[in-house]
């Protein structure tokens, strides 16, 4: 039987993200069948709530996510924002340094699962999508994507209902950043076009391993 392999790891709702310290090779899979494989890997650091056992140095998640967008960006400034299947959060950097960090599970809860669902099966190109859709308040990505259906069943087209909605999980991730001119953009969420084209300020996509960069900051400085 071979030796398990080593890796970094970020598990969140649904996907695990890893880090393999042998090869260097990284890869996204569901979290739930990453779980059922724990004895096939030999976890040196993780993050991310979906693990409570056999997950090597525990790291915060706002940790991770302020020592990978440090590594992914040069600027002295920023703020950089992600969104994940069951919550978002963010970090503010000033002059290279952690400033403010928080997250939010009421106005951001399933809002990432939701959108990747409701782009999937109404299967709808971002390019599509009317720019001037009216913003559907969103509370919770369940409850929000229940008026996006309501707005359906009233003639609204799909394509305005999930701009409306897309709108609205944007303006409340905005809001709770406190809307600078530019924001960077974490998770699974940098993939769906639709989601960040919904966005009202300069939005860059830094795709779903910065926390996995981060991990190999502090796991490689010896930090932990």
């Amino acid at each position: 039987m071979s030796a398990p392999s080593p890796i970094l790891l970020d598990c969140g709702t649904g996907y695990a993200k890893i880090f393999n310290l042998e090869d260097s090779t990284r890869a996204i899979v569901p979290a739930r069948r990453f779980i059922k494989k724990l004895s096939e890997y030999d976890i040196k650091a993780s993050t991310g709530h979906n693990l409570s056992s056999g997950a090597g140095v525990r790291v915060n998640e706002l940790v991770a996510l302020a020592e990978g967008s440090l590594s992914m960006v040069d600027e002295p400034d920023f703020t950089v924002l992600d969104c994940g299947a069951r919550d978002v959060k963010y970090v503010q950097i000033r002059n290279r340094r952690v400033a403010g960090m928080d997250w939010n599970t009421e106005c951001g809860a399933f809002a990432g699962q939701v959108v990747e669902l409701l782009t999937r099966y109404l299967d709808i190109e971002p390019e599509n999508l009317p720019s001037d859709a009216p913003r559907i308040p969103v509370v919770c990505g369940v409850l929000g994507m229940t008026s996006m259906f309501d707005m359906i069943s009233k003639g609204k087209s799909h394509e305005e209902a999930l701009a409306g909605f897309l709108r609205g999980v944007a303006f409340n991730c905005e809001t709770l950043v406190g809307r600078p001119d530019r924001l960077y953009l974490s998770g699974g969420l940098c993939d769906n076009k639709a989601f960040v084209s919904a966005f009202t300020r300069e939005t860059i996509p830094l795709g779903r391993f910065v926390l996995i960069e981060g991990l190999r900051k502090i796991y490689s400085e010896k930090i932990i």
